[in-house]
Protein backbone atom coordinates (compact mmCIF):
# COMPACT_ATOMS: atom_id res chain seq x y z
CA UNK A 1 0.00 0.00 0.00
CA UNK A 2 1.38 3.04 -0.77
CA UNK A 3 -0.07 7.03 -1.20
CA UNK A 4 1.43 10.31 -3.14
CA UNK A 5 1.56 13.79 -2.04
CA UNK A 6 0.50 16.64 -4.46
CA UNK A 7 0.41 20.30 -4.03
CA UNK A 8 -0.36 22.97 -6.89
CA UNK A 9 -2.55 26.23 -7.74
CA UNK A 10 -5.83 26.18 -9.45
CA UNK A 11 -6.62 28.06 -12.39
CA UNK A 12 -7.45 31.96 -11.98
CA UNK A 13 -10.96 32.47 -12.05
CA UNK A 14 -12.95 35.82 -10.79
CA UNK A 15 -9.91 37.45 -10.75
CA UNK A 16 -7.75 34.76 -7.89
CA UNK A 17 -6.57 31.26 -8.03
CA UNK A 18 -6.59 28.92 -5.00
CA UNK A 19 -3.61 26.63 -3.13
CA UNK A 20 -3.96 23.25 -2.59
CA UNK A 21 -2.22 19.97 -0.86
CA UNK A 22 -2.74 16.64 0.64
CA UNK A 23 -1.78 12.76 0.35
CA UNK A 24 -4.05 10.14 -2.28
CA UNK A 25 -5.80 7.47 -0.70
CA UNK A 26 -3.56 4.56 0.02
CA UNK A 27 -3.77 1.80 -2.39
CA UNK A 28 -1.95 -1.33 -3.86
CA UNK A 29 1.18 -1.01 -6.13
CA UNK A 30 -0.45 -2.87 -8.66
CA UNK A 31 -0.50 -2.40 -12.71
CA UNK A 32 -2.98 0.38 -13.72
CA UNK A 33 -4.06 1.79 -10.18
CA UNK A 34 -5.28 4.75 -9.17
CA UNK A 35 -5.82 6.91 -6.07
CA UNK A 36 -8.32 9.01 -5.01
CA UNK A 37 -7.87 13.15 -3.60
CA UNK A 38 -10.35 14.88 -1.86
CA UNK A 39 -10.19 18.50 0.67
CA UNK A 40 -10.47 21.54 0.33
CA UNK A 41 -8.06 24.44 -1.37
CA UNK A 42 -6.91 27.64 0.69
CA UNK A 43 -8.71 30.41 1.90
CA UNK A 44 -8.60 33.15 -1.18
CA UNK A 45 -11.05 36.37 -1.66
CA UNK A 46 -13.22 35.05 1.37
CA UNK A 47 -14.16 31.56 0.69
CA UNK A 48 -12.70 27.91 -0.27
CA UNK A 49 -13.50 24.91 -3.11
CA UNK A 50 -13.62 21.44 -1.82
CA UNK A 51 -12.56 18.89 -4.61
CA UNK A 52 -12.76 15.28 -4.73
CA UNK A 53 -11.40 13.22 -7.78
CA UNK A 54 -9.15 9.91 -8.82
CA UNK A 55 -5.99 10.20 -10.69
CA UNK A 56 -5.03 8.86 -13.82
CA UNK A 57 -3.25 5.41 -13.94
CA UNK A 58 0.76 4.79 -12.67
CA UNK A 59 3.42 6.31 -15.00
CA UNK A 60 6.43 4.36 -14.24
CA UNK A 61 9.99 5.94 -14.64
CA UNK A 62 13.43 4.67 -13.18
CA UNK A 63 11.57 2.34 -10.79
CA UNK A 64 8.91 4.81 -9.41
CA UNK A 65 6.01 6.23 -10.47
CA UNK A 66 3.48 8.99 -10.31
CA UNK A 67 0.09 9.85 -11.54
CA UNK A 68 -1.95 12.33 -13.53
CA UNK A 69 -4.86 13.97 -12.45
CA UNK A 70 -7.08 16.95 -13.86
CA UNK A 71 -10.33 18.09 -12.43
CA UNK A 72 -12.57 20.71 -11.52
CA UNK A 73 -13.44 22.31 -7.91
CA UNK A 74 -17.19 22.22 -6.61
CA UNK A 75 -18.45 25.80 -7.12
CA UNK A 76 -18.16 28.48 -4.12
CA UNK A 77 -18.98 32.23 -4.63
CA UNK A 78 -20.47 31.70 -8.01
CA UNK A 79 -17.69 29.71 -9.37
CA UNK A 80 -15.00 26.88 -10.28
CA UNK A 81 -11.36 25.91 -10.51
CA UNK A 82 -9.75 24.09 -12.91
CA UNK A 83 -6.62 22.13 -11.25
CA UNK A 84 -4.29 19.49 -12.83
CA UNK A 85 -0.96 18.24 -12.29
CA UNK A 86 1.20 15.42 -11.33
CA UNK A 87 1.30 13.75 -7.60
CA UNK A 88 5.15 13.44 -5.89
CA UNK A 89 7.11 10.32 -7.88
CA UNK A 90 9.24 10.27 -3.91
CA UNK A 91 6.36 9.78 -1.51
CA UNK A 92 8.81 8.14 1.30
CA UNK A 93 11.60 11.05 0.60
CA UNK A 94 9.05 13.58 1.28
CA UNK A 95 7.91 11.87 4.19
CA UNK A 96 11.47 11.74 5.52
CA UNK A 97 12.04 15.15 5.14
CA UNK A 98 8.66 16.03 7.15
CA UNK A 99 8.13 13.73 9.69
CA UNK A 100 5.54 16.34 11.18
CA UNK A 101 3.04 14.78 8.43
CA UNK A 102 1.23 12.06 9.22
CA UNK A 103 1.72 8.43 6.74
CA UNK A 104 -1.89 7.62 6.07
CA UNK A 105 -0.89 4.06 4.76
CA UNK A 106 0.92 3.61 8.72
Amino acid sequence: MHSHYYLGKTTIDDRHWHNYEGVTSCDPDEPGHIHYMNGKTSLEDGHVHEYRNATGPAIYVGGKHYHMYCAITKEADGHVHKYEDATHKYYGEYYEKCPHKKDPCK
